[in-house]
């Protein structure tokens, strides 16, 4: 039988809870002080406790600062007025799981406690060691987390760059991680004891861009330094040096890049030494520099400088099997950073993060993670911890009307000049029952085959759904 603890010097509020709980199918147990509350927690071993903040003697705030240092399993439920706020903050900044306003609404109290339940029900089915078994690729101190065939590739193309000094184009959406994969590739290899220098070409101005490279002498322009300054290459020197964003880049400090990589020599702004560097390039984009070279936004010939050897970090929704590692690395690292022990996620909320597209990837994960794991009431994340948009699957850009229009003119153009050219008669019934099979796809596709969700967005039943996909000649297939 569940165990709930009251903690209340008001015997009427006692024997009012014991009534309750009792009814409800818990144990209840009673305490009118928080010295014997104290004694109860170590001999009884509750699950669940009711703790009054105004307690004679020792308070419910100190006794809740024990109980969570003596016995950190026990949920503690926290019984305060509804305008008593300063007391509420403390208290949930001692870890109470939530708390009970007075005048006591049970309904109210039948809520918190399910709640309580259900998290202490999930915490049962969670190895105690959750934390240190993620599997990781640890080259030089810079994790890589993941199993999935694409990640195995990957770690062995960064054990083969590693080897070498060619210059290394990481391409991406982002998010992915690209600035982690250049980190490894110089820990991995022999300039490792040499600097790692990162620029993010996205986040300067062209102006300021061209100095933080090649660095200026003094007077070059208006502001500059007395002694000049060393620009990232030469800080670079016998090391790394990281060009994030690299499609950022001007047309005309894409040529003084290009003649830096072919002679690995430059020239400070204002100056007129040549300047010999030994520096090895990684560049990243999340931009495709090859249709920006067709549309003359990127010059040709450093764009196939850069991809001497070409490395692609796949989207995290097409590696979901890596999902619950990652999971459990970031949750050690936020616990940590939060001093909150996070024990793990309910089954139901991994499900609810292997199911959703992140189209913020890794990085959106562990932000996701980071915002959960401050929230919630525990040491366990349930659904109702996660973000709005983790909870109902909705994202922002797949399934923007807009975009799918974009998506589905080119369908239209295609049925409208075939339906012409053949003479077909019923052309508009031709074209809406193309355009249908063709949005169905397009949202299938977005929600991996999830027929719940694809019925849901196009605001149908999933049997008439169901019904669409098989009159279209799409697989016959019973999805989620």
């Amino acid at each position: 039988m569940r165990n709930v603890l009251v903690v209340d010097d008001d015997e009427k509020i006692c024997w009012a809870f014991e009534q309750f709980l009792e009814g409800e199918g818990y144990a209840a147990g009673i305490a009118n002080s928080a010295e014997e509350g104290l004694r109860r927690i170590a001999a009884d071993k509750p699950d669940i406790v009711l703790l009054d903040v105004n307690l004679p003697g020792m308070s419910g705030l100190e006794a809740l600062s024990e109980i969570k240092a003596s016995h950190p399993w026990v949920i503690v439920i926290i019984i305060t007025a509804y305008d008593d706020v300063e007391t509420t903050i403390e208290a949930m900044r001692l870890q109470a799981f939530d708390f009970v306003p007075k005048p006591i609404d049970l309904d109210i109290v039948k809520s918190v406690l399910e709640r309580a339940f259900r998290t202490q029900s999930v915490r049962s089915t969670l190895p105690v060691e959750t934390m240190d078994e993620s599997p990781t690729a640890q080259i030089g101190g810079h994790r890589l987390v993941g199993k999935s065939s694409q990640m195995r590739e990957i770690y062995k193309l960064i054990g083969l760059m590693a080897s070498n000094t060619v210059t290394v184009l990481i391409d991406g959406e982002t998010g992915t991680g690209k600035d982690l994969v250049a980190r490894a590739i110089h820990a991995g290899s022999e300039r490792k004891e040499k600097p790692f220098i990162p620029v993010d070409c996205g986040a300067l101005p062209d102006e300021l861009l061209e100095s933080e490279l090649f660095g200026y002498e003094a007077g070059a322009f208006t502001g500059a330094k007395a002694e000049g300054k060393p620009g990232r290459f030469e800080l670079a020197n016998g090391g790394t040096l990281f060009l994030d964003e690299v499609g950022n880049m001007t047309p005309a400090l894409q040529v003084k890049l290009l003649r830096a990589l072919q002679t690995q020599e430059i020239e400070r702004l204002g100056g007129t030494r040549t300047l010999k560097v030994d520096v090895r390039v990684v560049a990243a984009t999340n931009q495709d520099l090859g249709e920006m070279v067709k549309r003359g936004q990127f010059r040709e010939d450093l764009y196939y400088r850069f991809r001497r050897i070409a490395l692609h970090l796949p989207p995290l929704r097409d590696r979901q099997e890596d999902i619950s590692l990652l999971v459990t690395h970031f949750l050690q690292l936020i616990q940590e950073e939060l001093g909150k022990p996070i024990r793990g996620i309910s089954e139901d909320g991994m499900k609810l993060l292997q199911d959703y597209r992140w189209p913020g990837n890794v990085r959106e994960l562990e932000n996701c993670l980071r915002s959960a794991a401050a929230l919630c009431r525990s040491d366990v994340i349930l659904p109702d911890d996660l973000p709005p948009e983790i909870r109902t699957g909705s994202i922002a850009d797949p399934t923007n009307t807009s975009q799918l229009l974009t998506s589905l003119k080119s369908v239209l153009q295609d049925a409208t000049k075939t339906a012409v050219a053949e003479g077909k008669q019923g052309l508009y019934e031709e074209i809406v029952a193309q355009l249908d099979k063709a949005l169905i796809e397009l949202v299938l596709d977005e929600f991996s085959g999830n027929h719940s969700k694809t019925a849901e967005l196009l605001g149908m039943s999933r049997t008439t759904l169901l019904k669409k996909i098989k009159q279209s000649g799409g697989p016959d297939i019973e999805g989620t």
